[in-house]
């Protein structure tokens, strides 16, 4: 066996590691009943075929209300989750099949601290550099609209280092690519988001009237990941509001669930936003789509798990493994192997964006009953179990960790159920201690914690340094939890 099949049969052992790795961790995830009720039973996509309960020891299935109760103590063995028909759980499902994966970043000294690693803008750079493409199609900034998106057809280097950056809004890329067909460019690299990437390969395949176009041009395509596309139009008005000169924006991105605005030479974002509170501008076609990874590009491209000023890229074909590799060999970029940790991160964005499909609201369900039949009491005082006694009466219950928000002056508390069973109606109070004193006491009912299920609390202070009282109680067990907090700067 030569050097070049060894190192080949070593990386092929090193990514199948990564796939056995993260679908054991998937379906042994302490919280798996918790996700089960809260993403297919609450959301209503519960298919009622009853296998949660029929695999798991310490479920069944209620009919009256036509979901899956725990009986016993849950373990997280994470079976009920996993087999469950609605769920997604295989990695080649969550984020499509790929020859190879890396970690890139470029070697171009006009792209270095660009978007993320610069991948993108290299790989079009070694493709115009060695003939391979006429033309590329790009997404760049509209000079008479600033940020706004305006797809372009390029034709050299020096277009490239210009159209670098990232702008998260539609772009009709695809016009671009049909006019740049009509003007005969005969190769082109496409460079589109999952959308436009899908559009780009039905075309190729099921052409219907498209044949004299597509079989007189070669289209490799590069996928960018995308989780959200946000409408410029409702978006940008609420920067300018904040005061946000968009003409002096010279880069924006997402990094770790923010939204980040940058002026030039700032390396400090001027303005960031938690991506939550920009759901209501982002683009109503989000909420069907279902492919982070741009699963039916050649070559597909992001920044989730691969580290600061760095790109996660796929080869799915094997054409796109062999830019990316000669790419990497004349020196436009540096890769290295991915890993099972890498893997990881992209699997756990995946999953939200697959299952964010999932929009519809459960049904009522209506109990009828006979007039004469005799009416059972609302409340049904249950025998408390030793297991359950003992964990209550330990304070195991609950447990609670903290992290301090420094520059908005929060306690940020995470709450989870350590249990092993659903806690209902759970009281919370949190109060700043001065001394002996209470001061600022904040009060919560929890309406349902499921087995190992968390639940993040941000509780206002005045102080960076000092102590808050936490306690929780449930109407069936008392107090489960009561400690005192310490806080404060990090050094």
């Amino acid at each position: 066996m030569t050097q070049e099949e060894t190192k080949d049969e070593q990386a092929e052992e090193k990514y199948k590691y990564s796939f056995d790795f993260i679908q054991k961790k998937l379906e042994g995830k302490k919280d798996s009943y918790g996700m089960l009720m809260k993403e297919i039973v609450r959301s209503g996509i519960c298919t009622e075929c009853g296998t949660c309960a029929a695999v798991c020891p310490v479920l069944e299935w209620d009919p009256v209300v036509s979901q899956p109760k725990l009986i016993g103590k849950c373990t997280g063995c994470g079976i009920c989750y996993n087999q469950c028909p609605r769920t997604i759980t295989d990695p080649i499902q969550l984020m499509g099949e790929f020859k190879t994966g890396y970690v890139a970043n470029t070697n171009i000294p006009e792209v270095i601290g660009g978007q993320d690693g610069g991948t993108v803008t290299s790989l079009l750079c070694y493709l115009f550099d060695e003939h391979l493409i006429d033309a590329a199609i790009v997404t760049m900034r509209d000079p008479a609209n600033p940020w706004h998106p305006v797809a372009q057809i390029i034709t050299t280097k020096d277009d490239v280092i210009k159209a670098s950056g990232s702008i998260y809004c539609h772009s009709q890329t695809v016009d671009s690519l049909m006019e740049a067909i009509r003007a005969d460019y005969r190769s082109i690299a496409f460079v589109g988001t999952p959308c436009n990437i899908d559009a780009v390969k039905k075309m190729m395949d099921s052409p219907a009237g498209m044949l004299r176009w597509f079989l007189r041009s070669n289209v490799i395509t590069i996928g960018l990941f995308c989780m959200d596309s946000f409408s410029p139009e409702t978006l940008y008005p609420m920067f300018e509001k904040d005061g946000i000169d968009l003409a002096k924006v010279t880069k924006m991105n997402i990094h770790k669930g923010k939204f980040h605005l940058y002026y030039e030479n700032q390396e400090e974002p001027v303005k960031s936003y938690t991506i939550s509170s920009l759901h209501k501008y982002k683009s109503s076609s989000c909420n069907f789509c279902t492919d982070l990874t741009a699963e039916n590009a050649d070559i597909s491209v992001g920044s989730v798990g691969s580290g600061p000023n760095k790109n996660t890229v796929f080869a799915r074909t094997g054409i796109g493994a062999e830019i990316i590799e000669d790419a990497a060999e004349k020196g436009y970029l540096t890769i290295e192997p991915y890993n099972a940790i890498n893997l990881n991160a992209v699997l756990f964005l995946a999953k939200l964006k697959k299952v964010s499909q999932y929009t519809v609201q459960k049904r009522k369900v209506f109990i009828v009953r006979d007039a004469h039949d005799r009416e059972e009491p609302k409340i049904k005082t249950e025998p408390v179990s030793d297991d359950a006694k003992s964990l209550i009466s330990s304070r195991r219950a609950i447990s609670v960790s903290k992290a301090l928000n420094e520059s908005n002056k929060k306690l940020e508390l995470t709450l989870t159920n350590t249990a092993g069973f659903s806690l209902d109606n759970i009281h919370v109070r949190i109060a700043n201690i001065d001394d002996v004193f209470e001061s600022k006491p904040w009060l919560t009912t929890i309406r349902e914690l499921f087995p190992y299920e968390s639940i993040d609390i941000s509780y206002p202070i005045e102080s960076l340094e000092g102590s808050v009282l936490v306690e929780a109680s449930t109407d069936t067990y008392g107090k489960i939890y009561s400690k005192t907090l310490k806080y404060e700067p990090k050094k």
